[in-house]
């Protein structure tokens, strides 16, 4: 199984015959200020450890996730990327069947279906943001008795919040029989709503997280998971040594530290989703759906071309990548997703997107 990702910027570099520094890359939702200042020099401090094996149990990262999260380090498992450890999942939970909510990440059906887990899906609409409806969950849970269920909060790539009564729904599931994986890769932008704060009682509950997302850190690859000591034991037993490496465990530790960041971070995007949110929805055949992450899904006007023809041409102009999402289950090639980037560029690229649809305009009126 062939999973198309974002931010794929080398392998279009390469056929496009530039670098990829000259490419503006909305196709993959990561922090735009960059990593946190200071941390390359941090980084250079501790060059001189890469002589040695890196920490096999994580013990300064996990420390340090401890304390920024209040919770026990017995709970906590460190990965070289939330992927990793979601392809270690399957097996640690020894589930035969999983019912998986979509759209969302496609890793998730590729690893659970290389371990022989039977995948059963329920598909979202668009009118409740691409989340379940509470009956649509239950109905979907009652008829194929899944062991474990997948859902995604805040949505990827739909950015909406699952709602208060499917929130309900899982706290009761997970103190029970129930396996409730939480993908929450995102929820850093809106951490208030993470149900990290169900863990304690929940012994069947099990939350990804990462550190590439908010802190600007895909190329190092650090995830962890937030579970409950006897889950997390498991995975363990499964993740290889030396799986974080010496550098993305300093690095983690010390982003999780960086509060000034943090806090103009969440400025930044909150402040630049709404106003792209405005514009974007400002053009005549975008629908523009709320988000509340650092990126945004919009569906073109069935009288457009595909989004991946809107790629290629927007690519040509002007060097901006979006996501098309017709690779998610669940959508179609009309919907293409663009992460929040710092002002100017979000202004290059709604120009762009603008240009694009005024080649197109005479198609929305026929």
């Amino acid at each position: 199984m062939t999973i198309v990702h974002g931010g794929n910027v080398y392998e279009l570099a390469s056929s496009a015959g530039c670098s990829p520094d000259d490419i503006l890359d909305f196709s993959a939702s990561i922090n735009p200020l960059g990593p946190p200042p200071g941390l390359a020099d941090m980084l250079m401090r501790y060059f001189h450890r890469l002589q040695h094996y890196p920490d096999i149990n994580n013990r300064h990262l996990v420390d340090a996730l401890s304390e920024f999260h209040g919770i026990s380090r017995e709970y906590i498992v460190a990965g070289n990327g939330s992927t990793e450890l979601i392809y270690w999942l399957p097996r640690a939970l020894g589930v035969a069947s999983a019912l998986a909510v979509l759209p969302t990440f496609g890793e998730y059906r590729k690893a659970f279906e290389l371990q022989d887990v039977d995948v059963q899906k329920v598909l979202c609409k668009p009118e409740n943001g691409f989340q379940p409806r509470l009956d649509q969950l239950a109905e979907a849970v009652q008829k194929g008795s899944p062991e474990a269920v997948l859902l995604t909060h805040p949505g990827s790539p739909g950015g909406g919040f699952l709602s208060s009564d499917v929130a309900e729904w899982i706290a009761e599931r997970s103190r029970g029989g129930r396996i409730c994986i939480i993908d929450e890769v995102f929820i850093d932008f809106c951490e208030e709503h993470s149900f990290k704060g169900l863990l304690e009682g929940s012994p069947n509950l099990v939350i990804i997280r990462s550190l590439t997302k908010f802190y600007g850190l895909p190329g190092l690859r650090i995830g962890y998971l937030l579970t409950s000591p006897k889950i997390a034991e498991r995975v363990r037993h499964f993740v290889p040594p030396w799986s974080v490496n010496t550098l993305a465990q300093l690095a983690g530790a010390y982003c999780l530290g960086q509060e000034e960041y943090r806090k103009k971070t969440l400025e930044v995007v909150a402040e630049q989703r709404l106003k792209m949110a405005e514009e974007l929805a400002a053009i005549p055949g975008l629908k523009v759906f709320p988000g509340e992450a650092n990126y945004l899904l919009i569906e073109l006007d069935r009288r457009l071309p595909p989004s991946g023809v809107m790629r290629d041409e927007v690519f040509q102009s002007g060097r901006v990548l979006i996501r098309p999402c017709g690779s998610f289950e669940g959508l179609d090639d009309w919907y293409f997703r663009v992460a929040v980037r710092l002002p100017e560029q979000n202004e290059k690229l709604i120009g762009e997107i603008k240009r694009w649809m005024e080649t197109y305009s005479s198609q929305l009126s026929s």
